[in-house]
């Protein structure tokens, strides 16, 4: 079973909350946060907000019991990523506003203010997350390189802004006349291999409610990996099956491990997206962080 951090007592009964925004964001709606901090401040907690991008955590006259990420996945990677040093010294949970929400998916948060806020009561105690960093930056469910991590290089931020998730469709049809193949090395735990995709999934879910492995879980201190060694069209169109209907139906010549530490080398300046944004290039190093942060 994995370990839960229990909420201290008084904090089940009035939390110090910093609802973390992201104001460039394509979702941001500045009245579901306002609705969202009413709610808490109603039900007793004390709550500020800030910008995902200048939160920091500022010593123990400044405690906070929970960092709530309102937006999507990306948001909630910010504010880790800037406080790297200092990330396990609270709680967090997310408030899916944005364009995935991909962790609040698996975690089963509600998108309605009152119903989110009696979550905070409700789970006195938080699980374990074991998140991946790409260099400086964190991410908390999914990475890629090769076509996918294309497709989200060309994603439109205003397109995103008015269509959501469906920017994502329209930049792929962009790169369907012109299909990427570059191969990489990537050495998994000290074992090499060659390909033309790579997928690092941290949990369940990728991309929406499609599922590339189902053995990934947010509380695993490690990744589940997919290699394949080719990706043309007919390639990720299989693996688009195969995450929509079962992984059974995946190829098995496509390399499926687990892993703590991948390094992807032999070709440079391929995107690298994490968590639906792309955060770096190759060559690079990606690795499971050795302690978790902790999720109500």
């Amino acid at each position: 079973m994995p370990d839960r951090t229990a909420l201290p007592t008084s904090a089940r009964r009035a939390l110090r909350v910093v609802l973390a925004f992201n104001p460039a964001s394509g979702r941001f709606r500045p009245r579901a946060l306002a609705r969202l901090r009413e709610a808490m401040e109603a039900a007793g907690h004390r709550v500020r907000c800030e910008s995902s991008r200048d939160f920091r955590f500022d010593g123990p006259g400044d405690p906070v019991d929970v960092v709530c990420a309102f937006g999507g996945d990306g948001t909630a990677r910010t504010v880790i990523s800037e406080n790297s040093a200092n990330a396990d010294r609270a709680t967090y949970c997310v408030y899916p506003a944005g364009t995935i929400n991909l962790i609040a998916r698996e975690a089963r948060y509600p998108d309605e203010p009152a119903r989110f806020t009696r979550l905070l009561h409700e789970r006195s105690a938080a699980m374990p997350h074991y998140y991946g960093t790409i260099g400086d930056d964190a991410f908390l469910c999914c990475a890629s390189v090769g076509p996918d991590a294309e497709v989200v290089a060309r994603v439109s931020t205003r397109l995103k802004r008015h269509i959501g998730q469906l920017a994502y469709g329209v930049a792929l049809l962009g790169l369907l006349w012109k299909w990427p193949r570059r191969p990489f090395e990537a050495e998994i735990d000290g074992v090499r291999h060659t390909g033309e995709a790579l997928f690092v999934c941290n949990g369940r879910y990728y991309a929406g409610p499609w599922v590339i492995d189902p053995a990934a879980r947010l509380v695993d201190d490690h990744f589940r990996i997919l290699l394949m060694p080719r990706a043309r069209r007919r390639d990720m169109l299989r693996l688009a099956i195969s995450a929509v209907i079962s992984p059974a139906l995946g190829d098995n010549r496509w390399v499926r491990v687990s892993g703590r530490l991948i390094t992807v080398s032999g070709a440079a300046d391929m995107p690298i997206q994490a968590d639906g944004d792309v955060v770096a290039a190759t060559p690079a190093t990606i690795s499971i962080a050795p302690a978790p942060l902790h999720f109500l």
